[in-house]
């Protein structure tokens, strides 16, 4: 336990480093995050004056632990198999005289960190919410901070499980970049999977008679109907809720931190049994390909312009390293799942859906559709994090892009349009099951792509600027160049505020959608002609300093 702990520190102090530019970094992104962590506390003091007037205030609770454990689950899958088989310590830290199970827990401490600082946002407020407006004591507070670092154990414990089972199960192919790719695509096709029973499973709670007596009996009592896969979260649920009652409420977490403590021991088992069986071998090089000779060698070359060849170099990076596959490639064609899984896991009508888009036609509601096809494109855009990493993942090697006789204005185009026609598939793609799943018209799917160009070029272009601003460059691993890299998630979070903004010019200035659509798509189109300026002179700057 002693070797473990020491490995946990040096891996915190590795991936944490405090100076004067990543204290002001961290300083902008935590007040860039004020405006969401403001929004979910607003929603559940409210929310809390709804459930609270038929005795049910503790849904509020179980329905923002349900939800950052689904969400800790899904983005574990990415921090797992990067922290866990990606990193490049791991060449370091086998042949030292550490167990699996040691190697294990302190990789996943690092992970839990990042959870923590996760749920400063999503969960801290309605927490602290709940708590005031129950006008609770000292012990919800106490039993709150224990669920806070209970909450995202178990979903992390499931994310590795499905790694080491994924990563165990693929050693048989020889090439090893080939093999990380594949294994991270079927543990995300896991996932999915795992996430739609979790959704059927949490979803049955009854007919709609039973809930309506539990409804009107009030005193929680919807709760003793939750489920929740993750097991420990009723527990918490229950402790938090029935904190004025001791005895109970001492029992509940008790058991939740039973829980928690048996999926530890059991995630050490399985780490001790297979990590190794799983990590080995994966830093080995892939074998060289045959020369090729005559016509075909030939055939691999071919003429093309700075700008294309850029383009294709950060295309074949993106697609050949794992890491930068599963984290900026893969989210692109993600989209389409996550809009079908509710309708897949549950029990909605797809007819119902299908009457429902014929009202998207509505005069009243098309500023709405415009606005939300703008915002949707800036956080597509700007979630695949091509643009807003693509200077940091260059890392020591920027040089040789530098000595390169190629402008920096050109690189850095080619590094943006990459991310611009990543942005643009996910988005069709998105389109095409809207409309041939939906119904929605083709149309209103016209004029939502076509706002969305001038946005996903606005994002894009954004992002590369932040990250010219502030690039990652010193990194021992790809993922930290990616997942650990913030320009990425000040880039989310600048998508954010101009989605709201869409919205804001509809509602405050009364556009029909005409003037709507001419508005936002006029306003893009300035702001891209405005900020390719600006990158493409000051960035350049910037490039050259680097």
């Amino acid at each position: 336990m002693n070797k473990m702990l020491k490995l946990v520190k040096i891996l915190l102090k590795t991936n944490f480093k405090f100076n004067k530019k990543s204290i002001a970094l961290g300083a902008l992104i935590a007040i860039s995050m004020l405006p969401m962590a403001a929004l979910i506390w607003t929603a559940a003091w409210e929310g809390y004056g709804v459930m609270a007037s038929v005795g049910q205030q503790g849904i509020i609770l179980w329905t923002a632990i349900s939800l950052v454990s689904l969400v800790t689950f899904i983005l574990g899958i990415f921090f797992i198999m990067g922290v866990f088989y990606y990193s490049n310590d791991i060449e370091l830290l086998l042949p030292l005289p550490l167990k699996p199970w040691q190697i294990l827990g302190a990789k996943f401490a690092s992970v839990l960190v990042y959870e923590y600082m996760t749920q400063l946002v999503f969960f801290l407020p309605v927490l602290v919410s709940y708590g005031i407006k129950d006008k609770a004591n000292l012990l919800y507070y106490i039993y709150g901070a224990i669920a806070y670092l209970l909450l995202p154990i178990v979903p992390l414990v499931f994310s590795s499980f499905l790694s080491i089972f994924v990563m165990r199960s693929f050693k048989f192919v020889k090439n090893k970049d080939r093999m990380k790719t594949i294994s991270g695509i079927v543990a995300m096709a896991m996932a999915i999977g795992f996430n739609m029973i979790i959704q059927k499973f949490s979803g049955r709670l009854g007919n709609p008679e039973d809930m309506m007596k539990l409804l009107q009996q009030g005193n929680n009592s919807l709760l003793s109907k939750s489920q929740d896969i993750f097991i420990i979260n009723r527990f918490m649920t229950m402790a938090l809720t029935d904190y004025r009652e001791l005895l109970r409420s001492i029992g509940s977490m008790a058991l939740a931190i039973a829980g928690a403590a048996a999926f530890i021991g059991l995630f050490f088992y399985i780490g001790e049994k297979f990590y190794f069986k799983g990590v080995i071998g994966l830093t080995e090089a892939a074998p060289a390909r045959r020369p090729k000779s005559g016509a075909a060698k030939m055939s691999l070359y071919r003429k093309l312009s700075a700008l294309r060849a850029f383009r294709a170099k950060e295309l074949k990076l993106l697609y050949r390293s794992p890491v930068y596959f599963m984290n900026c490639i893969l989210m692109n064609f993600l989209w389409p799942v996550f809009i079908l899984i509710p309708f897949f896991a549950g029990n909605e009508d797809l007819g119902d859906i299908r009457e429902l888009a014929r009202y998207l036609e509505d005069p009243g509601v098309l500023p709405y559709i415009f606005a939300g096809a703008a915002a949707a494109a800036l956080f597509i855009g700007a979630s695949n994090m091509i643009s807003s990493t693509a200077i940091s993942r260059e890392g020591k090697s920027l040089y040789v892009s530098k000595y390169l006789p190629v402008d920096y204005k050109t690189q850095i185009n080619a590094k943006a349009q990459t991310g611009i026609l990543m942005g643009l598939l996910g988005m069709i793609m998105a389109f095409i099951v809207l409309w041939l799943v939906f119904s929605f018209p083709i149309y209103l799917i016209f004029a939502a792509l076509l706002m969305s160009l001038p946005c996903i070029f606005f994002i894009n272009y954004a992002g590369i600027m932040i990250d010219l601003k502030f690039p990652k460059l010193n990194w021992d691993n790809e993922q930290k160049a990616v997942k650990q890299n913030m320009n990425g998630l000040l880039n989310m979070l600048i998508s954010a505020a101009f989605g709201a903004l869409n919205f804001g010019l509809v509602v405050w200035l009364r556009l029909d959608y005409i003037y709507a659509f001419i508005m936002i798509f006029g306003f893009y189109i300035i702001a891209d002609m405005l900020l390719y300026k600006f990158v493409t002179s000051y960035g350049s700057r910037l490039y050259k300093e680097l």
